[in-house]
């Protein structure tokens, strides 16, 4: 508990409790008990659920005590006193989700200054909820996160402002990072991963045979976004006279813009990201444990 990288680490791939069964000293536990407890909440915005031996145990050995819960604030919301007991508080993840969404500290980290802690295993469960957030960044554009339909811990995926066929969606690292090689190897691995799990989704809600799967990576390969994304177009025999033109339609579907051009409504885009929700959160979106 006194070095932030393990919980940094497994806030990144989702937990909201994190738990430190501890024997502290009598000396050190006075001294930094509390204070490191509440850090670790504030960093990681989890529970802190911290047990701890009490007594002494030998004539050169007595331990704090002092078992504490802390909220994702970084507030001592229960603790025991001298002695042996028991605390009890409530673990409200609505709150925890609402701390987190007011304020979003792993989209203001500053990892291509000073680097980042990295999980062992990138989340892909569905633990995380695409409404944690308002909205998500992608460059200088704003998705509202109606248009989100899956959500991990580097990445989230939306429907299309103006597809180039229908389920035509959108696969983006929540980092704002306009190349590829921007990327550490966990928001590669994740934003990947990602892809796979979405792609088999829009096959088969959109009742395709083929995916193509293309990232424009920089202004001179059509880039108009300056954040890397990742586009997945569910394909169907004769969608194009020749299979190449997926790409020239790709490049310049977001370029030729006229008076004329039609985008979706927030209202059609939700209603699409709706139905994909549902292969991701059959049970729906009760829980909102991240930001």
């Amino acid at each position: 508990m006194r070095f932030p990288e393990l919980s940094l680490a497994l806030a990144q791939q989702g937990a909201d409790i994190l738990t430190f069964p501890s024997a502290f000293t009598q000396i050190t536990g006075m001294a930094h008990w509390e204070s490191i407890l509440r850090c670790r909440a504030i960093e990681t915005q989890c529970y802190v659920v911290a047990a701890a031996q009490t007594g002494k145990h030998n004539d050169k050995r007595s331990s704090y005590g002092h078992t504490m819960v802390v909220d994702p604030w970084g507030a001592v919301v229960s603790q025991c006193s001298e002695g042996t007991g028991v605390c009890v508080a409530e673990i409200d993840l609505d709150y925890l989700a609402k701390r987190r969404r007011e304020m979003p500290v792993w989209q203001h980290r500053r990892i291509d200054l000073y680097g980042r802690v990295e999980a062992l295993t990138p989340s892909q469960g569905s633990s995380f909820s695409p409404d944690d957030l308002s909205q998500y960044q992608f460059g200088h554009v704003t998705v509202g996160s109606s248009q989100v339909f899956y959500r991990t811990a580097l990445s989230f995926a939306c429907v299309n402002i103006k597809p180039v066929l229908p389920g035509h969606a959108l696969v983006i690292p929540l980092r704002p990072a306009v190349h590829m090689n921007d990327l550490t190897p966990a928001e590669v691995t994740d934003l990947f991963l990602t892809v796979q799990r979405v792609s088999k989704v829009v096959n088969q809600h959109f009742g395709a045979s083929s995916n193509t799967i293309a990232v424009q990576d920089g202004p001179d390969a059509g880039q108009t976004v300056k954040h890397v994304h990742v586009h997945i177009l569910p394909r169907k025999p004769g969608d194009f006279g020749q299979n190449d033109d997926v790409y020239d339609a790709l490049e310049n579907h977001d370029k030729k813009w006229t008076e004329n051009t039609v985008f979706r409504t927030e209202e059609e885009m939700a209603a699409e990201a709706a139905q994909l929700r549902t292969y991701f959160y059959p049970e729906g979106l009760e829980r909102k444990p991240q930001s």
